[in-house]
Parts: C-alpha cells; structure tokens; sequence
C-alpha cells in the first residue's frame, strides 16, 4: 500500500499513469490538517453500484510506475498538524451566530439551476449586514440569484466569506460563499502557486478606491460543481461541514447542513478549478449547525478541531477522488473517535474504486485504512458519505 500526505494548501498534485490521473486533494497544511490520501498497489476492488458486485483488473491496477509529484515539496514543519489560526483571527468567546439560513438539505443529485443573474456586482440588495467605518459593503441580500451566501454578516466580516473579526478593505482580495454544491469562479488569475503569492487572492478585488471589481467578468458569480458526491445523514440531529475557503485564508468558514435524516450535496469542484485544487471539509459532531463553522478552539470540538476531514476533488482523467478520515487534531486534544458517530462511503450509482478490502469506513475509532482512505468515482458515478 503506497500513502503520501497532502501538507500545506494543497500541497501535493497526484501525478500518476492513465489509471490515475492527476489531482490536488486536501486543504489545510500550515493552518489545518493534512489530508491523506491511500491508492493501494495491485488489484484494488472496484465497486460496481448498479449490481452490487465487485470486479478487479487492469483497469483498477496502479502501476509500479507509478509517481507522486508535487509543485513544490513541503517541509516537515509545513506537513505538521497545526492549532494556529489564519491572520487575525481568535475565538476566545463563544461561537458567533452565522445568521445564515441552514443549506438545503434536498437530494443532492437534484439538477444545479443556476436561475437568473446579469452577473453584474450588486449594490447590497437592501441588506443590512454590519458593515464597519473603513469596510466594504457586501453585494448580496440573502436568497440572491447568483447563489451566493452571507457569512455571519452581523460581525466584521459583514458576510464575506472571511473570520468573523476580519474586515473587506480597499487594496485586497475579499472571498465570498456559495451555496452548497456550487463554488466561487472568481479568483486572482496572476497566482501560479498554490501555496505562493496570490493563495489568499480569492473572490472579489477592492482597488485603492473602493471600487469592488469581478476579476474574472465572462464567469458567474457561483459555477455547478459535479453534484456527484453529497451527505447522507442517518442520525436523529443534524450535522455541518464546513469547507475551507481557499484560494483564501482556508479557515472552515462555508457551511454546507444535513439536516436529522436527510442528504446534502458537496462541492465537489472540477479539474477546471483554481490551480487543479480541491475541497475540504471539516465535519462537525452531531448536533452541529451553520454556527459552528468557525475555526474553534482546542478545547471544543468544532471546526479546526472537529471529529472529521472530508476531501473531494477530480482529476485530470475525469475521474473524481473522495477521502475520509479522522481529524489528528481533534484526536490530540484528548477527543475519543468512540465518542462520534461512524462514518462510510457508499456508492450510489457507476462505477467506484475502492481500496483493497473493498470497503472505505471510519467506525468505533478505527478507519478500514490506517489514518484514512480514498475512493475513486469513474465518470458519471455518485457517491456519499454516510453517517451512522
């Protein structure tokens, strides 16, 4: 069994033969957790949803061949668990209330409508969000037909997709949220690094004098991602995860709620997306809401400190890549994975890849796959990530 950690940002691009692909999965590093990623060597079990049997052969063998290569090799310090949380940012008090309705929680294989938008920056649509001496003004109202969702817009941050105590200025980069399954197709477009000038330049770009401008104007605000991936939530309370906002300062900030007994979708973003990276998750106990999607603190177990990392991202053959496992920080801190609920991957339709032993699961503590496991979703196919 080969295993590599994804460290800081995004660090590592799979570079593999035509059975593989290429893909960045993890977020996180320097200020998360690093995601790890399993392919298993040999005949790797291959789920096949639509007759409930399974299937090995070459088309599910990875080559010795084989290669990971990275843009750039993160050091053992970058690699490392961290409790640090992005530039100006504490939460020594309580959680701040999102304000923000929770996401839908109807089939997550339901067909993305877009609905109507000029694609132009709006005025703030009557809103009445916080917006501080020296902030700018968020552009949308709640239920906008761009998609786009208010982050706790009674703090500083007045509904940008940024830390509560942190403020959109002039001269910089302001991220903003979309909604579930959908992701921000504005991006700085001279970043080359995903982990280099240019990682926080996500969103919208306030010049010298205030004025807000789409750096990418042929593109929406909010773009469908793959809807092929979603949460199904077995369990009598409701749970959030919570995706980081990257390229951004990668605090978990986009709430993404599935709601006792119902599904959600993820954004599950493309290979178009910004420098081939992906999404990641972290996921909340049960019980959870939009509220707990800050970054936390040690002694809670929300957040950066929450029981899970989920991982999405497709590659450059098409194939799509999700991963599980335990968060090492919320283990360190003393938190018992036996106190959480269990997790699995099931697929729903297509084809699936599993690893070997045929099965990708976080249960009673244990994963099916030493710190984790990642299972590969053929074209077409769907998935979820159960909880039970």
């Amino acid at each position: 069994m080969k295993s590599f950690t994804v460290g800081i940002a995004l660090a590592l691009a799979l570079t593999a033969n035509a059975n593989i692909g290429s893909v960045s999965l993890g977020l996180g590093g320097s200020l998360g957790e690093p995601l790890v990623i399993f392919f298993n060597g040999g005949a790797v079990n291959t789920y096949l949803a639509d007759s409930g049997h399974t299937a090995s052969g070459d088309s599910t063998t990875e080559s010795s061949s084989t290669t990971h290569e990275t843009h750039s090799t993160p050091s053992k310090e970058e690699n490392a668990p961290s409790s640090t949380p992005p530039t100006d940012t504490h939460y020594d008090a309580p959680p701040i209330p999102s304000d923000t309705p929770p996401a839908e929680t109807t089939g997550y294989g339901a067909e993305p409508s877009p609905g109507a938008s000029n694609g132009e920056i709006p005025d703030g649509q009557g809103n009445t969000f916080n917006t501080p001496s020296g902030a700018m003004r968020f552009p949308w109202n709640y239920g906008n037909a761009d998609k786009v969702v208010p982050i706790t817009p009674k703090s500083k941050n007045g509904g940008w997709a940024m830390s509560p105590d942190q403020m959109c200025k002039a001269n910089s980069w302001c991220p903003y949220a979309c909604e579930s399954g959908y992701y921000s197709a504005q991006w700085d477009t001279s970043a080359k690094l995903y982990n280099g000038n240019g990682s926080m330049n996500g969103g919208l770009y306030v010049d010298g004098s205030g004025k807000i401008t789409k750096p990418n104007p042929s593109q929406p605000f909010c773009v469908p991602g793959l809807f092929n991936a979603g949460i199904k939530n077995t369990l009598g309370q409701s749970v959030s995860a919570c995706q980081t906002v990257y390229p951004g300062n990668e605090a978990m900030l986009i709430p993404t709620v599935a709601n006792a007994g119902s599904s959600a979708v993820l954004n599950v973003v493309p290979k178009t997306y910004w420098l081939g990276t992906s999404a990641q998750y972290y996921v909340n106990l049960a019980g959870s809401t939009a509220d707990q999607c800050i970054w936390g603190n040690a002694d809670k177990p929300i957040g950066n400190w929450a029981p899970y990392i989920f991982g999405a991202g497709q590659s450059s053959d098409g194939n799509t890549y999700i991963s599980l496992q335990y968060n090492p920080l919320y283990l360190s801190c003393g938190f018992k994975a036996t106190d959480t609920y269990n997790v699995k991957i099931e697929c729903e339709s297509g084809y699936c890849n599993y690893p070997t032993g045929g099965q990708c699961k976080c249960e009673q503590g244990v994963c099916s796959v030493d710190n984790g496991c990642t299972v590969t979703l053929g074209e077409g196919a769907k998935a979820n990530f159960v909880i039970y």
